[in-house]
């Protein structure tokens, strides 16, 4: 991410307290006095980062931070939201900020799990399915993992906002950290083509902050209901009403950018990389006809393409966007998809320099994890199994049991979640043994992945947020 000076800082700092776009009515926003939560136990810090500003930590989504790992882990507190967390809780400033599928947005204290402050941002859409012809999130507010920029104190977050009658757009929020009053309000909705709605969009995929600007991704939802494309919309921090954006589908529809709910990587001069899934309907044909589905797409900061690379095997349903792509520290760019196939891509032009076939055996789904330290990225499979590739060859490694969602690596140890158990299990980066699993003690959403912060680790549950430490 590039940085600001001080005075651009600051500057930056003033003008989001004075920017609002958009019906201010449409929100609410709190700060006095927790509402009602159910927190039990208390926190002991044993290691752990003080921030996770965003989805897996850094701008090359790797989900490694080098710090010692927690150990031995224990539910430290829960706290019921009344709603369903699925992106990953982030932590700054002191506090663990959550946002939920009713379009709440909280800050916690990380050793109690109290709510600090409280934002109502609208009215989530429900009844989805009968409104949009599909989906399976209901209600259906924030879905993805939100992002902090330190400089200014501010959270993003996207929410789905119904205006009750059916219609719906999608609004970025930007939040002060330690009130969690609404400074910035604007529909950040794509520039839709004639006969689509937003309605058929699902901002899935998580936000990334780069080059003066929240990047907003969207693909559809399940079962691919209505006409849509995949899109990312970039938003200017200092005036969020200015925005450019790309569209995946110029040559037809579909090409959905949900990347099983990952964030698009972003490099050192700020060009961000994404992958997008199948045209809708289905293809009957290999490759997908559709110019920029089923593909890994380098992006300028303003969004326009710089390079592409098509999964050629990937037709029907075989979908590239089911994880996010992964900046190695080589150069190289780490993307799977449904076809099982692990793409290594130089960085500077996407050409494909290696390829690992055989992943999971199931559909890869989540954010993959990479660890320095043993050179392996760690792939979550649907089926079960966190499946480990070798980059020193490359080559395939062993499948994990006992987890089946995005990992993140803490100090050579691997975190992952269960959804079919509600359990969090850590393994031996180097060796594969698995350390230690331990019941979350709620329901675990489908794609979820702890984040780490404060000595704490952090799971979102259909109903709020578990911490253990």
């Amino acid at each position: 991410m590039r940085r600001a000076g001080a005075a651009a800082v600051l500057a930056l700092a003033t003008a989001l307290s004075a920017c609002t776009s958009g019906d201010p009515g449409s929100t609410t926003g709190t700060s006095a006095g927790p509402p009602p939560t159910a927190a039990t136990g208390s926190a002991q810090a044993t290691g752990a980062p003080a921030e996770w500003l965003g989805y897996h930590a850094d701008q090359a989504r790797t989900g490694a931070v080098d710090v010692p790992s927690p150990g031995n882990v224990r539910v430290a507190w829960r706290a019921r939201l009344g709603g369903a967390v699925r992106g990953q809780p982030l932590v700054a400033d002191g506090r663990i900020v959550a946002a939920t599928e009713t379009n709440r947005v909280v800050a916690l204290d990380p050793g109690t799990g109290r709510v600090l402050w409280s934002t109502s941002l609208g009215r989530p859409l429900t009844d989805v399915a009968a409104t949009a012809g599909c989906g399976n999130i209901d209600p259906l507010g924030v879905t993805s993992t939100g992002v902090i920029d330190p400089a200014t104190g501010t959270v993003y977050v996207v929410g789905e906002i119904s205006d009750g009658h059916g219609g719906v757009h999608h609004r970025l929020f930007g939040l002060d950290l330690a009130t969690g009053r609404i400074r910035v309000s604007a529909v950040v909705d794509p520039p839709l083509p004639r006969g689509e709605s937003p309605v058929h969009l699902l901002q899935r995929a998580s936000l990334a902050l780069g080059d003066g600007r929240v990047y907003v991704p969207y693909g559809g939802n399940l079962g691919d209901c209505g006409r849509y494309s995949g899109w990312v919309v970039g938003a200017d921090l200092t005036d969020p009403s200015r925005q450019v954006s790309f569209r995946v589908a110029t040559n037809g529809e579909g090409g959905a950018i949900w990347q099983g709910g990952g964030a698009p990587a972003l490099d050192d001069d700020g060009n961000v990389y994404l992958s997008t899934g199948n045209a809708n309907p289905f293809p009957q044909s290999v490759p997908d006809p559709v110019r920029y589905a089923e593909s890994v797409v380098k992006l300028s900061p303003d969004l326009r393409v710089l390079a592409t690379f098509k999964d050629r095997e990937a037709g029907g349903d075989l979908d590239l966007s089911t994880g996010n792509p992964v900046l190695l520290p080589d150069g190289r760019v780490f993307a799977v998809g449904k076809t099982d196939i692990a793409f290594l891509l130089r960085r500077s032009d996407l050409h494909r320099v290696a390829e690992v076939g055989g992943v999971c055996g199931s559909d890869p789904d989540g954010g993959p994890a990479y660890d320095r330290a043993t050179n392996r990225v760690f792939v979550p499979c649907r089926g079960g199994g966190i499946q480990v590739v070798e980059l020193s060859g490359p080559r395939l490694g062993p499948r994990l049991a006992g987890a089946d969602s995005a990992p993140v690596v803490l100090g050579g140890t691997v975190w992952a979640l269960d959804s079919g158990t509600d359990r969090l299990a850590a393994f031996d980066a180097a060796s594969g043994k698995r350390r230690q699993s331990v019941a979350v003690g709620a329901d675990v959403p489908v794609f979820a992945s702890p984040s780490a912060g404060l000595g704490l680790l952090l799971v979102g549950t259909t109903d709020g947020v578990t911490a253990f430490g």
